[in-house]
């Protein structure tokens, strides 16, 4: 799956990192003699909307999940994103502007339990389409990020392309991620792999056969 079909708050795909996706389809195809299978699971373009609705969704035994907000208090008392935004434009805030963001972002989904409800029975259909998919033998090959290494700070304009990692953590699924040499600017380039539940062995697996052959890590600015 080269993308996540095109969702509105995640940039698209860059054009190496899907060239390095189809250099390992091809490699597989060609090397192992198997037939790589093109999938486009629909639900994936809304990644982002269901981890933020999960975040702060109820768990199995009803329990309410710790909030980011929780989180960014340290064990102390919750964090007021408002406060915090406000602190920030005076740099008095000990938080970055993005764990700012998603904070706001987690408060107002809170006001839309309806839309969170769809959302977690969104995800609840989306995990069970992935297990389905994958059995009990298969992995998924997904790009780990859509765009190239950013320069410092270019996030802050991009603030939701984590997505592309964050959805496998909400549906809980085992996941590997597999350099895969430089780009031409001398950039990482990588891929994730994904198996179904416990089958973490999978990903490992295929980690290793990546590894050997597109060389593993490769230090950034070597050409």
């Amino acid at each position: 799956m080269e993308h996540d079909g095109g969702s509105i708050f995640l940039l698209p795909v860059a054009k190496e990192i899907l060239q390095a996706h189809r250099n390992v389809v091809a490699h597989l195809e060609t090397d192992l003699g198997i037939e790589v299978e093109n999938v486009a699971i629909r639900k994936m373009k809304y990644s982002f909307q269901i981890w933020s609705a999960m975040m702060s969704f109820k768990s199995s035994n009803n329990q309410e999940n710790q909030t980011f907000t929780d989180l960014l208090g340290d064990h102390g008392k919750p964090v007021w994103p408002s406060w915090e935004l406000i602190k920030w434009t005076m740099r008095r805030s000990s938080h970055t502007l993005p764990a700012i963001a998603l904070g706001i972002t987690e408060m107002v989904t809170q006001y839309n339990p309806k839309a969170n409800a769809k959302l977690a029975g969104m995800a609840r259909s989306l995990q069970a389409e992935v297990v389905e998919l994958l059995g009990e033998n298969g992995v998924l090959l997904y790009p780990s990020h859509p765009v190239l290494a950013p320069k410092h700070h270019a996030p802050l304009g991009m603030p939701f392309n984590f997505a592309y990692t964050a959805i496998f953590n909400i549906l809980g699924l085992p996941v590997t991620q597999c350099p895969l040499g430089l780009s031409k600017d001398g950039l990482p380039l990588g891929i994730q792999v994904v198996a179904g539940p416990h089958n973490d062995h999978l990903t490992l697996a295929m980690a290793q056969y990546l590894e050997k052959a597109f060389g593993g890590w490769v230090p950034p600015g070597q050409t």
